[in-house]
């Protein structure tokens, strides 16, 4: 009996000892993603972290498919898609998190605490010094219809990446469609995503990119001839929020996961990487002194009129 009585005991000591495990579905760069999750496995001893990464269409469209089949696997979502979490929201499908972190403004803690942003990131201007010569530098977005910079220019897929979905509605609403048309003419190209376009651009395929700043700046510390122009009509600021998904199997440790991302030292890791922290207090990276000058947000113009902007765009430029 008492051997039982052990046995019994040592399995549950073993069960407990158990490595909890987050699943977290998001179409962050992984070269930056993986030492997020390293940093907060070092401070949460015992605790697995299993990603899945791709484009967040690519994400949703799997989250989508899980959902409607009674069975999603993410603990947490963090996409570049606003309207996708607003949806959720809206069905119930997101756990509100209280901002308890010192110093986090309450206006990127949206719909109630269902999703946060925990750093900054915009879609400005990239320039190939080199390859652009003598030319003079773009310093607003309609500078980019100018003839001297025909076939010159890419920006990535808005199927494939959130960001470039966000480029594609704020120039659409804030200049008409018929602004894709005349970039169209002055030989605008598209690439799947910004990884791609950015390496495209630093090889000198491109002089100019319609881009996120981050992945430019860590180009920038490499050597590469690259610049990161914030256009003086406003930069675009990407909504790339976090949530912790309503039907997460451990719930209280996926917020744990996203409050630690608003910590100290998250906070300083975003830096190091190229991203603005969303904390006023936390270091700035390399190159950004102030606050960046943004258009605002397209986010319900986008949630509106989404497919028929895709639907437009792909005929456009013979995609899909």
């Amino acid at each position: 009996m008492q051997r039982l009585i052990l046995a019994s005991f040592l399995a549950c000591g073993l069960a407990f000892a158990q490595p909890q495990t987050l699943t977290l579905y998001t179409s962050e760069v992984l070269t930056n993603v993986d030492p997020m999750i390293e940093l907060f496995k070092r401070a949460n001893p015992g605790i697995n972290v299993q990603v899945f990464r791709s484009g967040t269409g690519e994400v949703i469209t799997r989250l989508r498919a899980e959902l409607e089949a009674g069975n999603p696997q993410a603990d947490l979502l963090w996409v570049a898609d606003e309207t996708f979490f607003r949806e959720l929201a809206a069905a119930n499908r997101l756990r509100p998190v209280r901002a308890t972190t010192p110093g986090f403004p309450v206006k990127f803690a949206y719909q109630g605490g269902r999703y946060y942003e925990v750093r900054l990131l915009y879609n400005g201007i990239a320039i190939n010094t080199r390859k652009l010569g003598n030319l003079p530098e773009p310093q607003t977005w309609r500078d980019l219809l100018k003839p001297e910079y025909r076939d010159l220019i890419g920006m990535p897929n808005p199927n494939f990446s959130g960001a470039a979905l966000s480029t594609l509605g704020t120039f659409s609403q804030r200049f008409g469609f018929s602004f894709f048309e005349q970039l169209q003419r002055n030989g605008l190209k598209v690439e799947q995503s910004n990884p791609i376009l950015q390496q495209k651009l630093a090889e000198g395929q491109y002089g100019i990119a319609i881009i996120t700043d981050f992945g430019i700046r860590d180009l920038i510390r490499q050597g590469a001839p690259l610049k990161v122009i914030y256009p003086r009509d406003g930069a675009i600021l990407v909504p790339t929020p976090i949530g912790v998904m309503a039907s997460s199997r451990n719930p209280v440790l996926a917020e744990r996961f996203m409050r630690f991302l608003l910590s100290p030292e998250a906070q300083a890791l975003f830096a190091q990487q190229g991203y603005i922290p969303v904390i006023a207090s936390a270091p700035r990276p390399a190159g950004v002194s102030g606050e960046v000058l943004s258009i605002p947000s397209a986010a319900d113009f986008i949630q509106a009129n989404r497919q028929s902007l895709l639907t437009q765009f792909n005929t456009l430029f013979n995609l899909r």
